[in-house]
């Protein structure tokens, strides 16, 4: 979208045309109060001699763009994939991502977590976000155009091993999710971990019976397991540059493996 005309909405307008049809999406029963609060939970460490408190919930509408930017701006520069697949030097693949985040949060199941403020009359303090949706049987997949980010969705495809997902879980739709990220200044309180178990509770409400994440990073993988996850499949960063020719240069030097991993919750 050139700059004048960027503001005006004209990249979700473009991104619609290029994705399924609103019938083909799962639909978020009208029952369930949106945004509504997930999970509460006190935090690890002090922050200014006291132990904050956090809650987790639906992204609100008006904190999409602002969690979308997270995205690029942080996460980007952290994750595996992204961050040694250099994709943010690919715009092409940055506009792609952009426009697949804001597109999932409109599914309405994706998490922000936020710290209660000291000051009663302030904001909630974003602390952390999961970008999630509800991938539905028969929804068709969605074209991309970046070269950078067709080997990161490539490299997800390889993960699966060729595994029929709706078939594994016995459901026509499961949880997928596409980043967490935890703003530096409030790690080590565990929102990480309270993120992936929040999950459940959503999950529950919305009857939706099994979540799967690529977990890129061996710190993500500790806390999958944490939560509960199971390996589908493991393929080392090793195997993803010489078997799949998917190469992430300095990945190794910091994490083994990708880990496609699951969880019921029947």
């Amino acid at each position: 979208v050139l700059p004048q005309f960027r503001g005006q909405g004209l990249g979700l307008e473009l991104l619609n045309a290029r994705m399924p049809a609103e019938s083909a999406r799962w639909p978020r029963p009208e029952t369930i109060p949106y945004p509504n609060v997930w999970k509460r939970f006190k935090g690890r460490k002090e922050i200014n001699g006291v132990i904050p408190s956090f809650w987790i919930q639906d992204v609100p509408e008006d904190e999409f763009q602002n969690v979308v930017n997270c995205m690029v701006e942080r996460f980007c520069t952290e994750e595996p994939l992204t961050k040694y697949s250099g994709m943010l030097k690919d715009p092409k693949s940055v506009e792609d991502m952009r426009n697949l985040w804001i597109y999932m949060l409109h599914n309405r199941v994706g998490l922000a977590c936020y710290k209660e403020n000291s000051d009663p009359r302030g904001k909630p303090i974003f602390a952390g976000v999961n970008c999630m949706h509800i991938k539905k049987k028969h929804e068709p997949e969605y074209k991309f155009s970046g070269t950078t980010v067709l080997q990161i969705f490539g490299t997800l495809v390889a993960a699966a091993n060729k595994t029929d997902l709706y078939e594994f879980f016995g459901t026509d739709a499961f949880l997928s999710s596409l980043g967490l990220y935890v703003l530096p200044e409030f790690r080590g309180q565990g929102i990480g971990l309270e993120m992936l178990l929040a999950r459940q509770e959503m999950c529950k409400a919305l009857k939706v019976e099994a979540a799967i994440t690529l977990f890129t990073s061996t710190v993500s993988q500790v806390l999958a397991e944490k939560a509960g996850y199971n390996v589908l499949n493991e393929i080392s960063y090793a195997d993803l540059r010489d078997v799949y020719k998917f190469d992430y240069p300095g990945a190794e030097e910091k994490h083994k493996s990708v880990k496609y991993m699951y969880v019921l919750y029947k």
